[in-house]
């Protein structure tokens, strides 16, 4: 699925010269398709083993987590390697917070199936709560989390952009319309009219903060396809999800009508409908709201039960919250109960069978989440100081208990843990554990040390990067602490 910044459901790339490979798409082995014979002039080679060499230079000091190297929050140095390679950039934008950017982390970009691709992009995984990555989450905003982004190494423009979990299948399949992109464009052989070069004018508007423009170009790339486009799932997330960044919830919804059975099985077919969902809601037809959320939760139903479905065990919990949400905005609190307990025992087990201890922490938040719904925060409690333990180095899980803590009515334990993850955290995620504390303190009725905790949250927000800058977070911490005044 798909992390957002959205007040929703959880209330939630010329090539270089020398290095200028093939102008086909290289074939399912990874091996290129030469339209030229090897040089067989000295001074040729020579030039040959100098591009080889500047290349190696430029590109040492990816790490291996197989089948792909990555660079890792060095933006500069892998756009100097794909300079040099003439390969397309691929970005990963991810945060330690976000449990859907840890599974396609675990799950997903270490699969053997993307061994082919693996010599055909240079791979950048960059913590957008990270300063030194401040600028390039500039350049390539993240919608939600995590998004994907394929760029062209000498101008930096964007080729392609994905939102959100996506399978294996899926992955390759964006991976490969991304680099005919990137070729064909760099050939100048894309046709203004073709569907990806209308979807890469998608991705650019929006990128460029343009949803409306964004929108139009998603539209028009699924008009020039058939019903079958493989494509077709993932781009109908990023329109609907245009859509309603423009407050078109009539055309939202109405996309929902018209193209929910065309979503597939993957995880984009409960991103497509927790976007038609909030747009549903934002009706004035009653009746017709009405109706779309039973088609939603019939949809929901049969994804969350299809056991072929390809979602990894995140997709699949956060399908079951999806449809629980849905469940709610119908009425039907017995069944999205029922939903949550069956969601609870998933994570639980999908927690207990993880790989290793970070593995397990994409569950951490997740389980929290519904942990609470279930009115049943503490029993939560002792999985989550094992997550800390193991874990010391990183934030989120003492973040995570501290919150559940605080569920729990436990402010006294919460704030230790609450302080313990503020020393680790960085970016803008440490205006959120701030404003944890905050909240602590207000349990506690501690009211000078709430409005300290409240100034430092604003103060955290004025201090960011540009990148980084989050100005609804910032007029959400201002509202509360005029909120204080009033209450005095």
């Amino acid at each position: 699925m798909l992390s957002v910044t959205l007040p929703a459901i959880l209330a939630s790339v010329a090539i270089a010269a020398g290095c200028r490979p093939s102008s086909s798409p290289t074939d399912e082995s990874g091996a290129t398709n030469p339209a030229n014979p090897a040089p067989t002039a000295s001074k040729h080679v020579s030039d040959s083993e100098t591009a080889a060499a500047t290349e190696d230079s430029a590109c040492a000091g990816p790490v291996e987590r197989a089948p792909l190297a990555w660079f890792e929050d060095d933006y500069d140095a892998a756009l100097k390697c794909a300079e040099q390679s003439g390969r397309p950039l691929f970005i990963d934008e991810w945060a330690p917070w976000c449990h859907t950017c840890i599974s396609m982390q675990e799950h997903i970009l270490t699969d053997k199936a993307l061994a082919p691709l693996a010599k055909r992009f240079v791979w950048l995984a960059i913590d957008t709560d990270k300063e030194v990555n401040a600028a390039a989450v500039e350049q390539f905003p993240p919608q939600v989390w995590p998004t994907f982004y394929v760029v062209a190494p000498t101008d930096e423009s964007v080729q392609a952009r994905s939102l959100g979990a996506a399978s294996v299948k899926q992955l390759r399949t964006f991976l490969q319309s991304a680099e005919r992109t990137f070729l064909d464009s760099a050939a100048d052989r894309l046709a203004a009219d073709d569907p990806l070069a209308l979807l890469r004018d998608g991705d650019r508007a929006i990128a460029g903060g343009d949803a409306g423009a964004a929108a139009s170009h998603y539209r028009a790339a699924l008009n020039k396809t058939e019903a079958d486009w493989d494509r077709r799932p993932d781009v109908l997330v990023a329109l609907i999800s245009a859509l309603y960044r423009t407050d078109a919830y009539d055309a939202c919804a109405a996309l929902a009508e018209e193209e929910l059975a065309h979503t597939g099985k993957s995880a984009s077919a409960a991103d497509f409908a927790y976007y038609a969902s909030i747009c549903a809601s934002n009706l004035d037809d009653q009746d017709r709201m009405g109706k779309l959320r039973q088609v939603l939760e019939t949809h929901m139903d049969t994804l969350v039960n299809d056991e072929a479905a390809p979602l990894s065990a995140d997709d699949r919990g956060d399908a079951m919250r999806i449809w629980r949400t849905i469940l709610i905005a119908m009425g039907q609190e017995d069944k999205a109960r029922q939903v949550a307990e069956r969601q609870r025992t998933f994570l639980d087990q999908a927690a207990a069978e993880a790989d290793n201890a970070f593995a397990a922490m994409t569950y951490n938040w997740p389980r929290a989440e519904v942990y609470d719904y279930l009115g049943i925060p503490a029993q939560l409690i002792s999985d989550l100081q094992a997550s800390v333990k193991a874990l010391p180095n990183e934030y989120d899980p003492a973040y995570r208990l501290a919150w559940i803590y605080l569920q729990a009515k436990q402010p006294d334990k919460a704030l230790p843990m609450a302080e313990q993850a503020l020393k680790l955290v960085y970016g803008p995620r440490k205006a959120n554990v701030q404003r944890l504390i905050a909240n602590i303190y207000n349990a506690q009725g501690n009211r000078d040390a709430e409005r300290a905790a409240r100034e430092a949250v604003i103060e955290i927000y004025r201090n960011l990067p540009v990148g980084q800058q989050r100005p609804a977070g910032l007029a959400q911490a201002e509202a509360a602490l005029v909120a204080m005044d009033k209450d005095q």
